[in-house]
């Protein structure tokens, strides 16, 4: 039977919706891109990309460029808050028992992808979704503008607050994880050694300080916080001073300068939980699925995989898409369990909520082998054989 080609649409211009728009282009279907933002940029926070994740960029032909653009990581110490070492890990040895691991900004992946399928997709800049409405085999997409376009398929990679999600998939909940995310980078000349890094692992909270250039610190932190994200923002300074306040001069100072003069991101990290991935002609992508949380360690990892993993069952069922998306909704839905619990476990673990957890953790942590690091640290974010070639049991 002859393949048909099909016209999709893709909602959200982020990692996951240009990746798949980049292996759908590849198949030959016409491809459409809605980005709510009127331009891209490449500023952004620090993210891992790891294992599967830096495979599949690479079978895009981008390993160069995804080398390019990353930031070289060579040891990590976790810290107590009085700056005694809890363990200190190299990154050549934990990238000896997975593919490897490659610190880069989200905002420098994005370009990279952006580069790359820039020229082979159409991508519409300020356009969002109004409406979806379903037509036999057909979705006609309403936008902001009032135009109104007509798709075999509409992939919606908005982001963790999709609100085409919300509308089309009431069964979903966002759950809030009750922590805040502070992250960016600050530009200036430091005596920081670069590829170095610092993780301080404390009651409710974590911070992170990574040299990335002789010019420039990246910092995430990651606090416990029951507020609302409106009421975080207006207090963000302040929250991020107050937060550390009992940790070394340097470290204050740092942040004091971060707060006042760096690039910051802040949200109110939440968890994407969705029965099904898919309602009839129109399925969920990336975080607007399946968001893992930062803390799981791979969410650009599992938005790059979930995009190859629907590309693929396209692939295989071009005529079909209804049995394609459905089989992309298995394939997804146990490895999404797998990595939301891996961030419950992150949380738990390196974010304790009590000073005898956190005294066990560092006790615990302090004592683990060579083997027993491998078990926290890599295990979790394995897949097996047939999830890598996206076979269904």
């Amino acid at each position: 039977m002859k393949k048909m080609k099909k016209n999709i649409i893709i909602s959200g211009g982020g990692i996951a919706g240009l990746t798949v728009a980049k292996l759908l282009s590849k198949q030959g279907h016409k491809v459409t891109v809605l980005e709510r933002a009127a331009s891209f940029s490449k500023s952004g926070f620090l993210i891992s990309l790891k294992s599967f994740g830096v495979r599949i960029i690479e079978e895009l032909g981008l390993a160069e460029q995804l080398q390019q653009a990353s930031s070289p990581s060579e040891f990590v110490n976790f810290r107590e808050s009085d700056d005694s070492i809890i363990q200190s890990l190299s990154y050549e040895k934990m990238n000896e028992n997975i593919e490897r691991s490659v610190l880069i900004t989200r905002g420098g992946l994005h370009h990279v992808l952006y580069n790359e399928v820039k020229n082979e997709v159409s991508i519409h800049f300020s356009s969002s979704v109004e409406n979806v409405m379903h037509d036999e085999d057909k979705v006609q997409i309403l936008l902001n503008n009032g135009t109104v376009l007509e798709a075999d398929l509409l992939i919606v990679s908005e982001g963790l607050r999709s609100t085409t999600r919300q509308n089309y998939f009431p069964e979903s909940t966002l759950e809030d994880f009750k922590f805040v995310y502070m992250g960016g980078r600050l530009k200036e000349h430091h005596s920081y050694e670069v590829g170095k890094f610092n993780i301080y692992i404390d009651v409710n909270k974590m911070l992170s300080i990574y040299p990335i250039a002789s010019d420039e610190i990246a910092i995430q932190c990651y606090l416990h916080n029951t507020g609302d994200l409106p009421s975080v923002q207006n207090k963000a300074n302040e929250i991020l001073k107050t937060s550390f306040a009992g940790y070394n001069e340097d470290i204050q100072h740092l942040l004091g300068r971060f707060a006042d003069n760096g690039l910051m991101f802040i949200d109110k990290m939440g968890m994407v939980n969705s029965s099904t991935l898919v309602n009839r002609n129109v399925v969920l992508l990336g975080d607007a699925g399946y968001c893992p949380t930062a803390l799981s360690g791979m969410g650009a990892s599992l938005s790059i995989y979930g995009a190859k993993a629907l590309a693929h069952f396209i692939h295989q069922n071009p005529n079909d898409l209804k049995t394609a998306c459905c089989n992309y909704d298995t394939m997804m839905q146990p490895i999404i369990q797998k990595f939301q619990a891996n961030a419950k476990n992150n949380s738990a673990s390196f974010i304790p909520d009590s000073k005898e957890k956190l005294n066990c953790f560092v006790h615990s942590f302090r004592a683990a082998s060579e083997a027993d690091v491998q078990k926290i640290m890599i295990d979790p974010i394995l897949l097996t054989k047939d999830q890598l070639n996206f076979k269904i049991n």
